[in-house]
This record gives structure tokens, C-alpha cells and sequence, in this order.
């Protein structure tokens, strides 16, 4: 008998795990990274990779002679730790005389409250008393036309990112379900409503998937920086820790690239076998909503078999007034999951009944869904919201049993699949 311990994690219960025993008769597949040691001073590496660029100019030579600069952060479910990454980089600029500002690329989840400014800034650059906004897409008046992609998204940016003299990005490098993230500061980040939903109609595409880089939506989203003249993109691997273990910097396109071949040389696994049972835990970065902690189900689902089981625990306890399982009820009106309800679904979309914002999310997951069974592992206080959409759902005290039952579906001599944190793996077979 062998023992795993699925990562159960919360902001509050850090290296809490779940036992699970399985029987040797099974096939035990494991992908588990080897995460690399936190960087020992991630301000000077910051500092370090601004002057020693993948690509383009030193920061010291875009700033030169002081300048009107706009920082581009992500919002409050992303990874990177502005709070210690923005001090060291905020003191740079004001140093060379710039006129710093700060732009939270929130997208269309909403403007943070104070509170949420407060702890995405840090205590230090907040009591600065810098130029501070979120976008807000229910602001029309805020935006700029930039022009139409070549895929024909038509993009409107905030006013804040038209006007400034220097753009600099600051984003989380991850496996994303359309690619990989830290490039969307322009789309999704600080774009309007329409830019948004235009371009996320290409997340549903079969070629929008964790590990393609090469997708039209990421592209377009690369395209996007170009168009708004972004001059430096700072890129951050953070791990399942939440250390920072990688920070590059330059043009923002190529450092990007760089960064994801970083990220993929832990993250990233090819193996030829599939399994009938893939178990999948979650960590605590940006653990707060099931919305967000999913995507490990279609980063598992290249090594799940067509008529396998994804099981995947996560604790979910929710952000604010937000419940765990928040915005996940969109699902409610298809379930339970069929080739014809996907069908209505995708309807739904392109008649601009429901918007891709949320959609690019949930329906990706929902899309694996129609093909392969997935059960969830939750906090019982998810259960009652969880099962009133359709999804298969227990609590975490039936782990054991939940799995016991699955294996008596697929037999004792099952393949199982063992891919600790989830949304972080990719997975080629």
C-alpha cells in the first residue's frame, strides 16, 4: 500500500494535506516538479533583471531624463508578491525623476476596495500616496482606441495606459487555460468590455489549452503590447511555496517567452501512458476560489482517459463575500454535462447570452466535463452550492471512501495518475 498526501491547502492552513492510500495492485504514475530554492533577495533580482534585459533597452536608458511612468499590475487572484517586488522598482524610477503611477489590471472581476489596494501595494508603496486606479469596464469614458488586431479584435485601452511615457508590466508567469499568464496586462488586464469579450471568444478554441503558447488568443494578447507600446515586461515564477524562484525582464513578448521556458523546465511533463484515476491537490497561491483553482482539471486532462476519472481536492474557503464555489452556478443551466448541453452553451456565447469573461473559465472545465467523469473534494460548507449545480462533490473526510468507490469502477489493477499541484503541471502525451 502506498501513501500520497494531496496538497489541501488555504491561505490559512499552509502545508495542510489530505492521506490518500493506494493499493500496490495499482499503477502509480507520479508528476510531481522539482520547484526550484526561493530567490535569496528578490528586490535586487528585480533590480538586476531591469538592466540586464532579454530583449530591448536597460530600464536606466527607457527612464532616462525622468519620465511620466505607468506600473501594470495584476489584480488580487495572481501570484506574483507585488507588496515585495514594487518597493525596490517604485524607489528606481522616483530616483531617476519619473512621475510614478499604478494601474491594477483588473479586467472585468472588478476595481479593488481600499483594503484590497492596501495589501495588493504593500504597506510601503501605499503610504507613498502614488496615482492609483483599477479598471473598471463600467467606465466607457476611460478608454482609448488602439486600432484592430490582425485577428480582428478591435482594442480599447484604459486612458492611463494611451497616455503615459513608459508602460512596465509586472506579471505572474503560470499554466494558464489559454497558454500561459503574465502577458495579458494589456488583454485582459487594463482593456474595455469589448476588447475583453472579443478576444476571449478565441478561448474557445481546441488550440486554447494549458502549454500552447502559440494559440490566437495568446497571441493576440501579445499583439495587444505592441499596440500600446508597453516598454518593459517584468516576469515572476512564484511556486506552490508562494517564493518567488524566477524574475526576468525586457521586451515584453521575448522576456515572456523566456520566462515560460523557465516554467517549463519544472512544470512541464510528456509521458505516453494516461491513467483511469488522476488525483490532483491544490497549494495556496491564489487557493480562495474554485473559479480559479479548476484550471488543474484541464491541465490533468491530457493524461486522463476518455472514459477516466479526475479527482481533485481543493479547499476553496472563499474571498470575501464571494462563496467558494462562486460564479462556478453558470455551469447550472447545462448540467448535467452532454454533447448536447455543451451545444447550448457554446449558443449561448456567440448569441452573447452569457459572457466569455467568466466563461473562458468555467467552460473549459465544463468541456472536459462532457467527456470524462471528475468528482471534487471541497470544505463541507462548499457541498450544499457545489451539489445544487450537478457537481459530484464530498468532503474532505471521504477522500478514502470517494476513491475506494472509483476503484472499484476501474478494478484494483488501475492506472493512477498523481500530479500534486494541478494548476501549476502541464502535461504532453
Amino acid at each position: 500500500m502506498s501513501t500520497i498526501h494531496i496538497p489541501f491547502e488555504s491561505a490559512e492552513q499552509l502545508g495542510a494535506t489530505l492521506p490518500l492510500e493506494i493499493p500496490d495492485s495499482c499503477k502509480l504514475l507520479r508528476f510531481e516538479p522539482k520547484e526550484n530554492a526561493a530567490l535569496a533577495d528578490p528586490g535586487t533580482a528585480l533590480l538586476d533583471a531591469v538592466e540586464h534585459p532579454v530583449g530591448g533597452k536597460p530600464l536606466s536608458q527607457i527612464i532616462e531624463g525622468g519620465k511620466k511612468v505607468l506600473i501594470m499590475i495584476e489584480n488580487q487572484f495572481r501570484a506574483a508578491p507585488t507588496d515585495v517586488l514594487l518597493p525596490p522598482l517604485v524607489k528606481k524610477l522616483r530616483a531617476a525623476g519619473c512621475e510614478v503611477s499604478i494601474i491594477i489590471g483588473s479586467g472585468k472581476v472588478g476595481p479593488l476596495n481600499e483594503d484590497e489596494i492596501r495589501v495588493k501595494l504593500g504597506g510601503e508603496v501605499y503610504d507613498m500616496h502614488l496615482p492609483v486606479t483599477c479598471n473598471d469596464v463600467s467606465k466607457p469614458e476611460n478608454y482609448t482606441f488602439m486600432g484592430i488586431t490582425t485577428r480582428g479584435i478591435p482594442l480599447w485601452v484604459h486612458n492611463w495606459v494611451a497616455q503615459a511615457d513608459v508602460k512596465i508590466t509586472l506579471g505572474t508567469t503560470q499554466a494558464t487555460l489559454w497558454g500561459y499568464g503574465g502577458s495579458g496586462m494589456v488583454i485582459p488586464g487594463t482593456a474595455g468590455d469589448e476588447t475583453i469579450e472579443m478576444n476571449h471568444i478565441m478561448s474557445l478554441s481546441p488550440t486554447c489549452v494549458p502549454g500552447n503558447n502559440e494559440a490566437a488568443m495568446q497571441l493576440d494578447k501579445y499583439e495587444a503590447l505592441k499596440l500600446c507600446g508597453i516598454d518593459m515586461g517584468i516576469n515572476v515564477i512564484v511556486s506552490n511555496a508562494s517564493e518567488i524562484v524566477h524574475i526576468n525582464a525586457g521586451e515584453p513578448e521575448e522576456s515572456h517567452r523566456a520566462s515560460v521556458e523557465e516554467y517549463d523546465k519544472v512544470y512541464r511533463f510528456r509521458t505516453a501512458e494516461k491513467a483511469d484515476i488522476v488525483i490532483c491537490g491544490s497549494t495556496a497561491p491564489t487557493d480562495h476560489l474554485f473559479f480559479h483553482t479548476s484550471w488543474a482539471v484541464v491541465n490533468v486532462d491530457p493524461i486522463t482517459k476518455d472514459n477516466g476519472t479526475i479527482l481533485f481536492a481543493s479547499p476553496c474557503p472563499g474571498y470575501g463575500a464571494w462563496e467558494g464555489f462562486a460564479l462556478m452556478d453558470l455551469l447550472k443551466a447545462y448540467m448535467p454535462a452532454s454533447p448536447e448541453h455543451n451545444e447550448m452553451a457554446l449558443k449561448d456565447f456567440y448569441s452573447h447570452k452569457n459572457e466569455l469573461w467568466a466563461g473562458c473559465i468555467w467552460y473549459k472545465v465544463y468541456e472536459v466535463m462532457v467527456r470524462k467523469s471528475c468528482e471534487y473534494i471541497t470544505y463541507d460548507e462548499n457541498l450544499d452550492f457545489a451539489r445544487n449545480v450537478g457537481l459530484a462533490a464530498s468532503g474532505p473526510a471521504d477522500i478514502q471512501k470517494t476513491f475506494d468507490r472509483l476503484l472499484e469502477k476501474y478494478g484494483p489493477n488501475a492506472t493512477v495518475a498523481y500530479v500534486p499541484y494541478g494548476r501549476y503541471t502541464v502535461l504532453d502525451t
